[in-house]
């Protein structure tokens, strides 16, 4: 017995020796609590005072301090001494230094995807903008498209409505012609057209510039357009001709009529009458106030008008000629000569009927054409107002 509580003792020594040791390196040693240690024997079954042990709960089991593991039995739950040497920190090895290349490298391919982005960023921009026109374009196309065929519509539109006007004033036209047909019958059986003056006062012609507004003449085609714009000019200088001739033909009906009198019956109308300037003898070309035939015998005396100037101005005064037959010309009494009619022909109203019906002829080419001569050849505005209106009515059927 002695010997065991001895190497017991021993035992407990040399743990306690062994904790020691690990106690200068830091580590907490636990206190012992009840109950059977290692080394030590179990209690002898069923011997006098045999204490049964308690009961042992399961406990996890503490972690070694210094590679030294805790006695078993000692409580974890109480802590190491303040002495006991702290872990050593584990000491991470910082990641090496990026060489210059790599720097270098890094920065290189940075520029390289900041480059790259900005070129994103302008296609973009760019795909962008050429999406912007191409919507604009496709938005003009439509729209240029939809106002050209607004715009055609309205030219075909207009055209039918340019077709009716050519057509009434073509009808005009005709009966103008018509009516001067018959005024330069009459006139070339001397008979002087009377009723034509207020029959050219009742025709107008109705087409002129207005007629093109609002009809797109712009969108016809360029031959059916300078048609257009010639028939145009053609027709207002028509109508002005055909008023011009009215008017004429208002005043004339009587020296015309007078003329023709007198061509079956020629009478004297003037007459030269001399007079004295200084030492120079002229002669005056004066009406006979009252004209004598001039087939039957010449008066001794008429009277003729003359012009007279002084200071208060130039008028015409009727004075009193003697019919020259000889002596001094200018010397004495004022002396006359008759003129011979056809040598003033062109200063009689015959002459006004040659100019009526010349102007009566001019309007007849203006719109039947010249015939006559195959290099001057004219088609006439009846004829160029039917092909305009046909042209017209082509581009009418387009509706």
């Amino acid at each position: 017995m002695a010997e065991e509580k001895k190497k017991s003792k021993i035992d407990l020594k040399a743990r306690l020796g062994k904790t020691s040791m690990g106690g200068a390196q830091g580590a907490a040693v636990p206190l012992p609590v009840p109950g059977p240690q290692p080394g030590s024997g179990p209690p002898p079954d069923g011997g006098a005072g045999a204490v049964p042990p308690p009961h042992q709960s399961a406990r996890p089991p503490m972690p070694s301090v210094g590679g030294i593991a805790p006695p078993p039995g000692i409580s974890p739950g109480i802590p190491l001494p303040a002495f006991a040497p702290a872990p050593r920190p584990q000491i991470q090895t910082p990641p090496p230094k990026p060489t210059a290349a790599a720097q270098t490298i890094k920065v290189e391919v940075g520029e390289e995807i900041e480059q790259e982005r900005r070129k994103a960023s302008k296609r973009t921009a760019l795909f962008a903008a050429m999406a912007a026109l191409i919507g604009i374009g496709i938005g003009f196309v439509a729209g240029g498209q939809k106002e050209r065929g607004d715009r055609g519509k309205l030219a075909v539109e207009g055209a039918a409505a340019l077709e009716k006007d050519v057509r009434t004033a073509n009808e005009k036209m005709q009966e103008l012609n018509d009516k001067l047909a018959a005024g330069a019958e009459q006139l070339s059986k001397r008979s002087f057209p009377a009723q034509l003056s207020t029959e050219l006062g009742a025709i107008n012609i109705p087409f002129d510039a207005t007629n093109l507004e609002g009809k797109q003449v712009g969108s016809l085609p360029g031959k059916v357009l300078r048609q257009v714009l010639a028939y145009t000019t053609a027709v207002q200088d028509l109508n002005k001709t055909k008023d011009s001739l009215k008017n004429v033909l208002s005043a004339a009906q009587a020296p015309v009529e007078k003329a023709w009198k007198e061509q079956d019956e020629p009478v004297v109308n003037f007459s030269v009458v001399f007079r004295r300037d200084g030492d120079k003898t002229l002669a005056e070309l004066v009406p006979n106030k009252a004209p004598f035939p001039f087939g039957k015998d010449w008066p001794a005396k008429y009277s003729v008008t003359r012009v007279e100037r002084s200071q208060q101005g130039a008028k015409e005064v009727e004075k009193e000629a003697t019919r020259w037959t000889k002596g001094d010309l200018a010397g004495g009494d004022l002396q006359a000569l008759p003129v011979d009619p056809q040598s003033v022909a062109g200063l009689t109203s015959d002459q006004i009927a040659l100019k009526l019906r010349g102007a009566i002829r001019d309007i007849n080419q203006l719109l039947n054409g010249n015939k006559d001569n195959p290099a001057t050849e004219t088609p006439g505005l009846l004829k160029e107002g039917d092909d305009l209106a046909n042209e017209l009515h082509k581009i009418s059927l387009h509706r």
